[in-house]
């Protein structure tokens, strides 16, 4: 399982303990520091999630590190 994954796990945990999709950004950030997600695919993540997406690891692969432009 690749950091990325690791950090999708981490996004869902945030999202079921009840955080806001800002905190899980805060928290995966502090976690993974140069190797986080950005912004917007945490977000995006989240949202899913709160759609009812209940897996990580299918469709989309999760980048492991935040896009440089």
């Amino acid at each position: 399982m690749g950091g990325g994954n690791k950090q999708g796990f981490a996004i869902k945990f945030s999202f079921t303990a009840g955080l806001s999709a800002t905190e899980t950004l805060v928290l995966v950030h502090k976690d993974y520091g140069n190797e986080s997600l950005n912004r917007s695919k945490v977000f995006r993540w989240y949202s899913r999630f709160r759609d009812g997406r209940e897996l990580v690891e299918d469709d989309e692969r999760w980048p492991s590190k935040i896009d440089s432009n």
